[in-house]
């Protein structure tokens, strides 16, 4: 299928032609928002400290719905738009959009969990976030409706279902990421992207095997040191596995030293208080 017989590319490009350019570097932010590495530091943190159970068991279904994007993206194989209509930078498959994938889930099981508010009213919040970055994704010319609307309805099944499977035990989350991240690495053909996957869950997944207590991080100086010390590192050690181009064994050993320092960084820096 040609670019210009994709369901939805020309509504793409009518919200193209109506978007006034001065409004595009806020798309540029608001598509931040829907990334995977900002989902990862959203939960990271909430794992460390706000929730500790909560935000392992976020951490663990936003690995599983990276994997799951990874896995329908290289079944599908669909090219992105032209890069004469792309604003920004963007590599690997089109379908479906990973942004609006992983926001859905991100967002979705925040509206979920958390007791702020009312249930209509943190669902209605996260389906404007949503819907504002799938958006982005298209007005930045990156993905075409289609994308973007495959994206949230497979991020929401994926939801449902995750929720229901891991009935919010952070266990149970890790080893669906870590049979997700599996069937990523095989029908990617053991991509770097797959790589990456199958390395993170399999890093959180074992790492987590070793815990009996949910770790909490207390005094300011051991949030400080997890801020300014470790979260820096894993940052720079994700960046590493899956930017550059590390040979594979590298990618698996990389990611899951990330996800498993990012689990039993608060133990370490506790016993070192």
């Amino acid at each position: 299928m040609s670019r210009s017989q994709v369901v939805g590319a020309e509504l793409g490009h009518t919200i193209r032609q109506v978007v006034p350019p001065e409004l595009i570097p806020l798309f540029i932010v608001v598509t931040f928002f829907g990334g995977v590495g900002f989902v990862l530091t959203l939960f990271t943190v909430d794992y460390w400290f706000v929730d500790a159970k909560r935000g392992a068991h976020s951490l663990g279904l936003a690995i599983a719905g990276a994997g799951l994007v990874v896995a329908l993206k290289a079944f599908f194989g669909e090219p992105r738009p032209s890069v004469d209509v792309a604003v920004i930078a963007a590599s690997g498959f089109s379908f479906p959009s990973g942004h609006a994938t992983m926001s859905t889930i991100a967002y979705g099981i925040l509206a979920y969990d958390l007791r702020k508010g009312t249930r209509r009213v943190r669902f209605a919040v996260a389906s404007v976030a949503v819907a504002l970055i799938a958006l982005s994704r298209v007005v930045l010319g990156v993905h075409y409706v289609r994308d973007v609307v495959a994206g949230v309805l497979f991020g929401s099944l994926f939801l449902l279902a995750a929720i229901s499977l891991t009935k919010h035990v952070p266990r149970y989350a890790f080893w669906l990421a870590a049979a997700v991240g599996t069937v990523a690495l095989l029908v990617s053909g053991a991509s770097q992207d797959g790589l990456a996957i199958f390395g993170a869950s399999a890093g959180a997944a074992l790492t987590w095997e070793s815990f009996d207590v949910y770790p909490g991080v207390e005094s300011r100086r051991e949030q400080a040191v997890l801020v300014v010390g470790v979260l820096p590192f894993l940052a720079a050690a994700g960046y590493v596995a899956t930017k550059l181009d590390p040979p594979p064994a590298a990618v698996v050993l990389l990611t899951g030293v990330v996800t498993a320092a990012i689990l039993a960084a608060p133990l370490v820096v506790e016993r070192f208080d």
